[in-house]
């Protein structure tokens, strides 16, 4: 299923299994369901759309699993903006389950839904660094008496080791061979700023790969389609679609530059600059705190919109590879810091 929250919720899932003395099922969408591998009873795709409807096979499902936690990422995709997620910290409690959330966003503004999350949830985990400071006074007061942790995240693609051909080879796929080979990868929506590589990028020096779903039927997109289609970019820019997390680090690891010009700029909740760091590609991207480069990360942070400073960053640090790159944290101790938090949170309960 195509979402950053699920990567990592599938990623965590995984490390949490591989912990000793722990056992993990994953309830989830029938879009995850993979008719062509052997069903197994850590993955219940049995959610059909996050509807009102789904709510008894919730309960149902949580009271015969009978779990010590029940865990909760918040937002995603998969939801699909439904009502119901809003909802399933309370059905959880009311199922007897202990509850614990992710927030990967920020939730600013009061409201009442976010509120009783909040309430019925013994702790909440987030992967921004200062989200305390940014959240409202009354959410703030909330999280006060709650379980409440940054836990930073990681890559949710593997990192891979090219050789020469490999790398020549990929190069070739995309005509790359005499120009800068330049990727974005993620959702093509108007926040990621995928317009602005066009104003960034020079199509006489280099070659745009977007590895991304376009469709031609919204407006954005048609925009991106229609922008690429011009005669000055036609030879220089493709769209590959939604590559497996295998296929995306090896053209990461081939390109000489990854640009991701977030509009609001990101940070180290961003999953996506922890896959490029990993490969020890150069990384333009745009942050509202950090700016410059960083040698150690090889990325340089432009302020959100800059564009003029971008494009001299692109040619000076296009083709610089990190020979070393730090894998930064891992996901087993991702899962060790979350293990830690739910004992915390069971032991007291179980102790009455």
């Amino acid at each position: 299923m195509k979402c950053g929250v699920g990567d990592y919720a599938s990623c965590l899932a995984e490390a949490l299994r591989a912990l000793p003395d722990t056992k993990v099922k994953v309830l989830t969408d029938i879009g995850a369901a993979q008719p062509d591998k052997r069903k197994t009873d850590d993955l219940l795709p049995e959610i059909n759309g996050w509807k009102a409807s789904d709510i008894p096979k919730i309960v149902r499902i949580i009271r015969r699993s009978r779990p010590d936690i029940v865990h909760i990422q918040f937002p995603s995709q998969g939801y699909r903006n439904r009502r119901l997620p809003f909802f399933l910290p309370m059905l959880a409690r009311l199922a007897g389950a202990a509850v614990v959330q992710t927030w990967h966003e920020y939730h600013k503004k009061c409201a009442f839904t976010v509120y009783l999350n909040g309430f019925v949830s013994s702790g909440i985990v987030v992967v921004r660094p200062d989200y305390r400071e940014v959240m409202s006074p009354c959410y703030r007061g909330l999280v006060k008496h709650r379980e409440f942790l940054f836990i930073p995240n990681a890559s949710t693609i593997p990192s891979v080791t090219l050789s020469d051909k490999e790398r020549f080879d990929i190069r070739s796929r995309f005509n790359a061979q005499s120009k800068h080979l330049v990727v974005y990868f993620g959702f093509a929506s108007y926040p990621k700023g995928i317009d602005l590589l066009f104003e960034v990028a020079d199509p006489a020096r280099h070659r745009i790969v977007l590895v991304c779903d376009l469709d031609r039927e919204d407006p954005y997109h048609r925009s991106i389609l229609d922008r690429m289609a011009r005669p000055d970019w036609e030879r220089s820019a493709s769209a590959t679609g939604f590559l497996s997390p295998d296929r995306l680090a090896r053209l990461l690891a081939a390109a000489d530059a990854v640009v991701l010009p977030f509009r609001e700029g990101g940070g180290v909740w961003n999953t996506s600059i922890h896959g490029v760091t990993s490969q020890g590609t150069f990384l333009l991207t745009t942050s509202r705190e950090t700016h410059g480069y960083d040698g150690t990360r090889n990325i340089y942070f432009a302020i959100p919109g800059d564009l003029e400073n971008m494009r001299t960053a692109l040619d000076i640090y296009a083709g610089r590879k990190n020979p070393d790159p730090s894998p930064g944290k891992n996901w087993r101790e991702i899962a060790e810091e979350h293990l830690r938090l739910y004992r915390k949170i069971l032991i007291p309960s179980r102790s009455k």
